[in-house]
């Protein structure tokens, strides 16, 4: 399926792989974890979820811009249960304004999806021109998606109830490309796509299946303990253990009929493989240090952009403060990664709480950063070697069975959610282009007489 989202997009396979699977967790498992994507106007930030949402089952699917509380109100009087497993898409939230109207209804959701159950007394209109207190009743967890600017403030209930998604900013040759192919309708690119668009219609009907399947087979992640690990420097590592732990059984149930279904005292159980656990980590890589960290995607993206260039910066510019560090304004003119003014000083902002930049002075009213020593912890993962206390634990609680399945797992080397599948036609722009070296070529060969 990997291979086809291919076909929808610029390079944002990964970005949409991964709303996808959350989505899809919501709809098979019941796993509410909300998609909040971020990104500067322009950016392409809507592309990512209308581009999964299309994969998801259309009435798991809420699409709400402008919601009242009264509205949620007489939801809840024709049905309790409207909003449990549905996926509440808000659009695009980009504006302050925006936010601020929504506010209530959004953080009665985010109650809903945390608490499972809501009951609050509100005041209706009452049709006459009046007020009355009617008490909202809702049951069931939803999720939240929508996009908005980096520069959003989120309270912690919204951090630790979500998954935050960036788009590239580093895939224009590839938009481009791809758009001059498509220009030419009924193309061999144009016609290639029509075929995989068709083909993606069917993936709604597997996710239906695969709910239906799994109303009695649980998941049993015997690699729990990867999970753990793969949390251990993250500030939030408790409240992000169920999200994470989630994923990696949605993607579990995604490779099913690569699974046996056993019988654990008459109930049907599978258990997450290796295999599972690598597509888990490629799924994530982009943003595994963002997580480790607890920062922004694009924080991070800043933090390495500083370090891998302000050595040049400072060699390149007679400016003496960058002797001492850089300022906001100074970073903005020289950074690559499509920000406006306000995300760069929000994330300069970020890092240098989190301890990865310090101030080193002033200039005017600008704080003067420069690099400190803390680094971002790198996850890594060795699926070959498992502590023994590990299969005690495993031993003890489900009983030796699991401990040998385990033994006759495999590491598959170069297993990744971005492998090609043969049997899937890759499209032009996303192979590697050999075109300008070659054209280069013909024209610094010296003129022969012929020519």
């Amino acid at each position: 399926m990997g291979s086809i989202v291919e076909w929808f997009t610029a390079g944002e396979r990964n970005n949409i792989l991964y709303a996808f699977t959350v989505y899809a967790g919501q709809v098979i498992l019941k796993n509410p974890v909300s998609v909040i994507c971020l990104g500067e106007a322009s950016s392409g930030k809507s592309h990512i979820p209308e581009t999964a949402l299309r994969l998801i089952p259309e009435r798991f699917i809420v699409n709400e811009k402008k919601i009242t509380e009264a509205a949620l109100f007489n939801r809840a009087k024709k049905d309790r249960y409207f909003y449990d497993g549905k996926i509440f898409n808000y659009g695009d939230m980009g504006g302050a304004n925006d936010h601020e109207f929504m506010e209530e209804s959004k953080n009665l959701m985010k109650e809903l999806q945390s608490d499972g159950f809501l009951n609050k007394p509100l005041n209706i209109p009452d049709g006459e021109g009046g007020w009355e207190v009617k008490d909202l009743k809702l049951e069931g967890r939803p999720c939240l998606t929508y996009t908005t600017v980096p520069n959003h403030d989120f309270d912690e209930p919204e951090m630790s109830r979500s998954i935050f998604i960036t788009p590239r900013m580093d895939n224009k040759e590839i938009f481009n490309r791809r758009n001059r192919l498509l220009e030419f309708k009924h193309g061999r690119s144009y016609n290639t796509l029509k075929k995989y668009e068709n083909e993606a219609e069917m993936v709604p009907y597997m996710l239906l299946h695969l709910k239906e399947v799994f109303e009695d087979i649980s998941i049993i992640n015997p690699y729990v303990y990867f999970i753990i690990d793969f949390l251990k420097n993250s500030a939030f590592y408790k409240r992000d253990f169920d999200k994470f732990n989630g994923i990696l059984k949605t993607i579990t149930v995604l490779n099913y009929y690569n699974h046996e279904v056993h019988d654990v005292e008459g109930k049907k159980v599978i258990l997450t493989n290796i295999a599972d656990v690598q597509q888990f980590m490629s799924l994530l890589n982009p943003y595994k240090e963002s997580i480790s960290a607890n920062l922004a995607p694009k924080a991070v993206d800043v933090l390495n952009d500083i370090r891998n260039n302000i050595d040049d910066w400072r060699m390149q510019t007679d400016e003496e403060i960058l002797d001492m560090g850089i300022t906001t304004n100074i970073y903005f003119t020289r950074q690559n990664l499509g920000l406006s003014k306000d995300s760069v000083k929000k994330y300069m902002y970020k890092l240098e709480k989190q301890g990865f930049l310090q101030i080193n002075g002033r200039l005017g009213n600008s704080n003067v950063y420069d690099l400190a020593n803390s680094e971002i912890a790198h996850i890594s993962y060795n699926l070959k070697h498992i502590d023994d206390s590990v299969y005690d634990d495993i031993r003890y609680e489900i009983g030796e069975w699991v401990v040998e399945l385990m033994n006759e797992d495999r590491f598959v080397e170069g297993l990744s959610i971005m492998n090609f599948d043969s049997e899937v036609e890759k499209p032009v722009w996303a192979k590697t282009r050999k075109t300008k070296k070659t054209f280069r070529k013909v024209f610094e060969k010296p003129l022969s007489k012929n020519d």
